[in-house]
């Protein structure tokens, strides 16, 4: 099996953190006008690929901010 390929989806979602650094689902999902389900499955394979990481949203711990992972 090849390496992996990033879906168009996922590709917007990236395009998206680089423009406006973390954002919630939510806020992924309003802004890239992609259909809930495919972001999160997006949002999922991203991270399973290490390209973005989730961390706790301290101000309401009920939602996650996304991150671009910083390559050194």
């Amino acid at each position: 099996m090849g390496k992996q390929e990033i879906s168009v989806s996922g590709k917007r979602l990236i395009q998206l953190l680089e423009e406006k650094g973390p954002l919630t689902q939510k806020q992924l999902i309003i802004e890239s006008e992609i259909p809930a389900r495919t972001a999160r499955y997006a949002l999922k394979r991203l991270i399973e690929m290490g390209l973005i990481i989730k961390r706790n949203n301290l101000a309401d711990m009920r939602s996650v901010y996304y991150f671009l992972v910083e390559e050194n």
